[in-house]
């Protein structure tokens, strides 16, 4: 599991005083920072290795500006060329403020085609994906017909 602990900019909030929804999306960004450096240990935007497919996020409690809040970042599934990556935000007091998923995949950008996850890359997701404890769990979406 990877932690990263952020504070919360006067620019993420919006009108209503809390942080915008999609400013969610940039604090599991931070998270997977450690990340990217697998796939790509230079961080040379030219030599990048992984695309997002999908993303989810639960929003749970609102978060104020001026507190810290910890991004706990860990890996759920991985398949031949993806995996799955798992975000939970609390805050100060250890109170659960979302619950996220993304769908990364291995991407070549110059051939623009999906490669697969190497093994050596596979060993080290595999590393990570212990959840801390106590997290919820991500909600259902139910669609009704």
């Amino acid at each position: 599991m990877i932690t990263t602990k952020l504070p919360v900019r006067f620019v993420d909030c919006d009108a209503m005083g809390h942080v915008n929804n999609a400013v969610y999306y940039t604090y599991f960004e931070e998270g997977k920072r450690e990340i990217f450096r697998w796939f790509t240990p230079s961080m040379d935007l030219s030599d990048w290795r992984v695309i997002v497919a999908s993303t989810h996020c639960d929003y749970i409690q609102e978060i104020n500006y001026d507190e810290e809040i910890t991004v706990y970042t860990w890996i759920s599934t991985i398949s031949r060329s993806s995996f799955d990556v798992e975000h939970a935000i609390a805050g100060p007091s250890g109170n659960w403020h979302a619950r996220g998923r993304v769908t990364l995949i291995g991407y070549d950008y110059k051939t623009k085609q999906v490669v697969p996850l190497t093994e050596a890359i596979k060993g080290i997701l595999k590393q990570h994906q212990d959840a801390p404890e106590g997290v919820p769990a991500l909600r259902q979406i139910r669609i009704n017909e």
